[in-house]
């Protein structure tokens, strides 16, 4: 199979600089206790859904409003048609989007796209982006107790559906989240979709001309997972940047018919 590169570089550049937002996101609530005490007696996986978490909602709403100027300066024409969405955000609302964006709950985005006329792809990719350094601010708090979870059904800490994995320098395979950044280590060749590890129903597919990306696909469930082996790579990428250089390798595994349960397109 062979490489193709399906991004362009501008879109590249804004998914770069929208990361460069979550870092500095993530640094203004560097100093915030993510996670409300006290801790539950019991985790349910996933943990951060299910938990309290101290917001301040007013600073979320901030957040979208500063991804949506980047989008507008990226791509005004596409904006014009949402420019009137930041006068609709009010506090409240954006405790709802943040409550909506953390259970990924795209039905009640897809709902408010169509009874204010904006963009459909735009408020759930907006409620989405701005959340994630609050889900890596509470993974991170979390490290310890999602070190005891079981790690078949999906990212432990946000829920996202495992579909990344990085082989590093030490040479174990690890799932990352490009959501929270959580990871976990998991055996070099088993399904991260339900578990499998029979070697004979699982199956690489590689990459022409390039070593550092594979795909490994599941024939007992159709799942598969892109590894990627980072040692071969120039630079250690952010997940969600290497989940977005490798969406390659979703067209080439979905082309066969494989699949990833409750996948939502965010890039």
């Amino acid at each position: 199979m062979g490489k193709t590169n399906v991004l362009t570089a501008d879109y590249e550049q804004l998914q770069t600089d929208i990361i460069t937002l979550h870092e500095q996101w993530l640094e203004r609530i560097s100093e915030n206790q993510m996670i409300a005490e006290p801790h539950p007696a019991k985790y349910e996986y996933p943990v951060i859904p299910g938990l309290a978490l101290s917001i301040n909602y007013q600073q979320y709403k901030q957040f979208i409003i500063e991804l949506l100027d980047l989008l507008n300066s990226k791509q005004p024409q596409t904006m014009e048609a949402a420019k009137g969405l930041p006068a609709l955000l009010t506090e409240e609302m954006a405790e709802s989007w943040f409550h909506q964006a953390i259970s990924m709950n795209s039905f009640y985005f897809e709902k408010f796209s169509s009874e204010y006329n904006i963009p459909q792809w735009l408020p759930f990719f907006a409620a989405e982006h701005a959340v994630r350094p609050y889900l890596q601010k509470a993974a991170a708090e979390l490290r310890e107790q999602l070190k005891l979870a079981d790690h078949s059904h999906g990212c432990p800490a946000c829920g996202e559906p495992a579909r990344l994995a990085v082989i590093g320098k030490k040479g174990k395979k690890e799932l990352t989240c490009p959501r929270c950044c959580y990871s976990w280590e998991e055996k070099k060749i088993s399904c991260a979709q339900c578990g499998n590890d029979d070697h004979d129903q699982m199956l690489i597919l590689k990459i022409e001309d390039d070593e550092s990306m594979q795909i490994h696909v599941c024939k007992a469930c159709n799942g598969y997972t892109k590894v990627v082996d980072t040692k071969r790579l120039l630079k250690k990428d952010h997940p969600a940047i290497l989940d977005l250089k490798s969406i390659h390798l979703d067209y080439i595994a979905q082309e066969r018919g494989y699949g990833v349960p409750g996948s939502i397109e965010t890039h």
